[in-house]
C-alpha cells in the first residue's frame, strides 16, 4: 500500500502564502469541495491573492484563466497532492 502524504489543516497557509526570490507568489494546486453542491473542484496552477484569517477564506488566481474565486479554507481537501485532515 502506497503511503498516503498528509498536511494538517493548519499548515495550509505555509504553502499557499510561500513567495519565491523575488518577493511572488509561488503557483501551487488544490482540491476543495464547493459547498453549494458538494462538487470536488481541482484547481491547478493557481496563487493566493490575498486570505481573510478571521473569516477563514482565500482568493485564489487561476493563472491560466485569470478568474478569481473565494474559498472557505475548510472546504480545501488536497493541496500540491497531499491530502489535508483537520
Amino acid at each position: 500500500m502506497k503511503n498516503k502524504k498528509l498536511i494538517h489543516f493548519s499548515a495550509i497557509q505555509h504553502v499557499y502564502k510561500r513567495k519565491n526570490a523575488e518577493g511572488q507568489p509561488v503557483p501551487f494546486s488544490l482540491k476543495f469541495v464547493k459547498l453549494s453542491t458538494g462538487e470536488i473542484i481541482k484547481a491547478n496552477n493557481v496563487v493566493c491573492t490575498s486570505d481573510n484569517s478571521f473569516l477563514k477564506t482565500l482568493n485564489i488566481k487561476f493563472l491560466d484563466s485569470k478568474e478569481i474565486r473565494k474559498i472557505r479554507q475548510t472546504s480545501i481537501i488536497e493541496i500540491n497532492e497531499t491530502e489535508v485532515y483537520l
